[in-house]
């Protein structure tokens, strides 16, 4: 039996591969609540997507977003115990068009323990960027595509 030689440049992108799929099959949820979405491409968040895009272009990075919402993250942590609760989710209601925190807690909560951690939160940066139709860039384009798709 001959033997395989394994080089750090293959050993590398195999662990790279690897920590990739843990973050995707923590993010889609494996564990069978994958169906659970939050409703966030509403036109409520174009006001929101305005914010995240300083200069106006009409796009945002996936870096802009991700720096966007771990800021809103800590001003949305009153109590800095670095969990968003059902009391501190309350005014984010607006900005992703649903109608309790309750349906955000089951769109993003992974653990279920009615809180929201800042990795559980920063889940709404991927789920925007599923609209994307460049996967590093959203454009505004894309969001309101998807806005009118869902009004049909």
């Amino acid at each position: 039996m001959g033997h395989v030689r394994v080089g750090k440049g293959n050993l590398r992108r195999a662990a790279a591969i690897a920590v990739c799929a843990g973050v995707t099959g923590c993010q889609s949820d494996f564990g069978g609540n994958a169906a659970r979405q939050a409703p966030i491409a509403g036109p409520e968040f174009v006001v929101e997507f305005k914010k995240i895009d300083t200069t106006g272009r009409g796009r945002i990075t996936l870096e802009e977003a991700t720096s966007y919402y771990n800021r809103r993250f800590t001003e949305l942590d009153k109590n800095r115990d670095g969990l968003l609760d059902v009391q501190e989710l309350e005014s984010f209601m607006p900005v992703m068009n649903i109608s309790s925190v309750r349906e955000l807690l089951l769109a993003l909560d992974r653990n279920s323990d009615n809180k929201l951690s800042r990795s559980e939160f920063l889940i709404i940066v991927n789920k925007l960027f599923q609209m994307a139709t460049i996967p590093s860039q959203l454009t505004l384009g894309d969001l309101k595509r998807k806005t009118s798709n869902e009004d049909e």
